[in-house]
């Protein structure tokens, strides 16, 4: 399966799951400056993703080859894949704002699933971008900021 595909329909499920774990499971105690913070959170990660998914080409960007160059800068010098982060982060937050600890575990557990969409779409970029790609994987983490791996 492309990348792109499964990545559709992951981020759907992902999302679907959080939510709906979340909503099933609403805390039975309040802490009103937790579900603030969440919110905040839930915000700002949006607001990350938005301008990050800004940075890709208007249109088509599914495969490596729509895009006119290695995305390197800006977030992407932090880890390879900020978007994704930006996108689990704000699945946690919605957890947080709902006070839901089922819906904490469904993030957890879709961890697997992200680390597979990773792995399948580095595939692809290591075919596309060839060595200019293994250079930028031996320089900048995966998706934890700062914290470097060796393949």
């Amino acid at each position: 399966m492309e990348s792109h595909i499964f990545r559709k329909i992951f981020v759907l499920f992902s999302y679907t799951a959080v939510i709906v774990s979340s909503l099933s499971s609403v805390g039975k105690f309040t802490m009103p400056a937790l579900s603030l913070l969440g919110v905040i959170i839930f915000i700002i990660s949006m607001t990350v993703a938005s301008k990050i998914h800004s940075m890709f080409p208007k249109g088509k960007h599914n495969k490596p080859d729509d895009f006119e160059k290695l995305l390197t800068d800006g977030p992407y010098s932090y880890c390879r894949h900020p978007f994704y982060l930006s996108l689990i982060i704000n699945q946690l937050s919605i957890s947080l704002v709902l006070m839901s600890w089922l819906g904490s575990i469904v993030c957890l557990l879709l961890f697997p699933g992200w680390y597979a969409l990773i792995k399948l779409e580095e595939k692809e970029l290591i075919e596309y971008w060839g060595n200019r790609y293994l250079e930028y994987m031996d320089n900048v983490p995966t998706i934890l900021p700062f914290i470097k791996r060796r393949r």
